[in-house]
């Protein structure tokens, strides 16, 4: 062989080991080109997306491993609750204020990556990606959504809110109800804040989508000192004496009773001082029952029967005309605690002018005809009435002979200017005196007030009773 046959062989196996692997690496380049371009539509190798390994997987296996419909629902159900001193809630929830997200452009972007830049540089950029990997041993490509509020629709919802809670915080007034005096601390005197309640709403938002659960975040108002001159007002609108109801003689009525109504102003204004601003403080209305109501005097005014006497009326028409006019002059009347009463002062002069007749009477211990004859049996009746009972009489006088509708002791005669009936009213409540004639029949009723209790042993003293030895000696004047 020659030498030149020996070196062109040599030169061709060289070039045959050259050729050959390059033709190889040409065909493998090209056959994976063409497997990455008609066949091969899955993510590289090494990608996840919060979390979730995307490698290899196509658009379509990729999309259902991050569940992008979890995504849309994920923002929706973000809520947050800003809750107020009063109580008053302002809540936002993704439905107020519209979510987006990127979970869908982040897919689109892993997905792309070495796509698109042409045969050769899309081999290129796939090999890059292996050789760093395996070779290298590269950190994986991690993607993280990104979710974004709409903050405009968020701003109008808080303000829109704030707008009004500030109107009623400013507008408030205290109010009464039943015993309780309700105040809204600082009403009037402090505001929300606009900007306050949007970063505490906007970070409750986003703590909810980040954790995946509401959050309540309380809202607290800047603080402010006790408005002791609205208390006192509000003290002084609804103060009452507590007053008992009393019984005016002049009128004959019982005057209302007034319940007592006050507050606690310490304890209001250490109560106010504890409490946050805007919350709303109840104070108790303290009601003071006054000692006599009008319904409990009413009930004790002429309650009981304190003393009655019933009798016959005998004698002629004119005489029971006497009784009657008598009786009714009497009837009715009224005497004050410590008033006193006189039969003739109130039964007046018996004249033919105002309608009394003609009719027997006694004088002297004989029996006349007499104007007004008769009437003694109206003021013996109400002697009697009382004889037993703890009513002292200053003035009485006994005829000069038994009556025939009284027992002895029992009567009391009367005549104008010189004999009188009287007595004092010393129960301590109103008397009333009534006498009524029923045909032949004159009764009288005395009602009053017996109260429960130990009598003051002056008052029981009956100072006709010391004088009904003498008066029966006495000789009888003209009834």
């Amino acid at each position: 062989m020659t030498e030149n046959k020996k070196r062109s062989r040599i030169f061709l196996v060289v070039l045959l080991s050259i050729a050959i692997p390059v033709v190889i690496l040409t065909l493998a380049f090209c056959g994976l080109g063409v497997y990455l371009s008609h066949y091969y539509d899955g993510i590289f190798p090494d990608v996840s997306i919060d979390n979730v390994d995307v490698s290899w997987l196509t658009l379509e296996e990729a999309s259902r491993a991050l569940d992008l419909e979890a995504y849309d629902a994920r923002g929706k159900s973000i809520a947050v609750t800003l809750i107020f001193p009063d109580d008053s809630r302002l809540i936002v929830t993704g439905g107020d204020v519209p979510v987006t997200h990127d979970a869908q452009t982040l897919l689109d972007t892993a997905f792309s990556r070495g796509r698109g830049d042409g045969f050769i540089m899309d081999i290129v950029a796939f090999l890059r990606r292996m050789y760093d990997l395996y070779v290298l041993d590269a950190e994986a490509e991690v993607y993280e959504t990104s979710f974004e509020l709409d903050t405009e629709s968020l701003r109008t919802l808080v303000g829109e809110f704030t707008v009004e809670y500030n109107s009623w915080l400013g507008e408030s007034r205290p109010l009464i109800y039943g015993d309780k005096v309700v105040i809204v601390k600082g009403a009037g005197q402090i505001s929300a804040s606009e900007n306050d309640v949007y970063d505490l709403a906007l970070g409750g938002l986003l703590e909810s989508l980040s954790g995946g659960y509401p959050v309540e975040i309380v809202y607290s108002l800047p603080e402010v000192g006790v408005n002791t001159a609205e208390l006192t007002a509000i003290r002084r609108s609804i103060y009452a004496q507590p007053l008992s109801a009393a019984y005016d003689p002049e009128t004959k009525t019982i005057s209302e009773s007034v319940v007592g109504v006050d507050i606690d102003f310490t304890g209001a204004v250490t109560l106010l001082g504890e409490a946050e601003s805007g919350k709303a403080v109840m104070i108790n209305v303290e009601r003071t029952e006054p000692d006599v109501t009008r319904e409990h005097l009413e009930n004790l005014l002429f309650r009981d029967l304190i003393g009655e006497c019933v009798t016959q009326i005998a004698g002629s028409e004119n005489r029971l005309n006497n009784i009657v006019l008598a009786s009714e002059a009497v009837d009715g009347i009224i005497l004050e605690a410590d008033e006193d009463f006189s039969f003739n002062r109130t039964v007046g002069k018996r004249t033919s002018a105002r309608g009394y007749k003609s009719a027997p009477a006694y004088s002297g211990g004989q029996t006349i005809q007499a104007i007004g004859g008769g009437i003694c049996q109206v003021s013996s009746t109400i002697y009697s009435a009382i004889k037993d009972t703890d009513i002292r009489v200053t003035e009485r006088h006994a005829h000069g002979r038994p009556v025939t509708y009284l027992p002895r002791g029992r009567d009391a005669t009367v005549s104008w200017g010189t004999l009188d009936f009287k007595l004092v009213n010393n129960t301590g409540y109103p008397l009333r005196i009534d006498v009524t004639v029923d045909g032949r029949v004159l009764t009288v009723q005395v009602y009053g007030t017996i109260i429960d209790s130990e009598p003051d042993e002056t008052d029981m003293v009956d100072m006709a009773d010391m004088a009904d030895m003498a008066d029966m000696a006495e000789e009888s004047k003209p009834a």
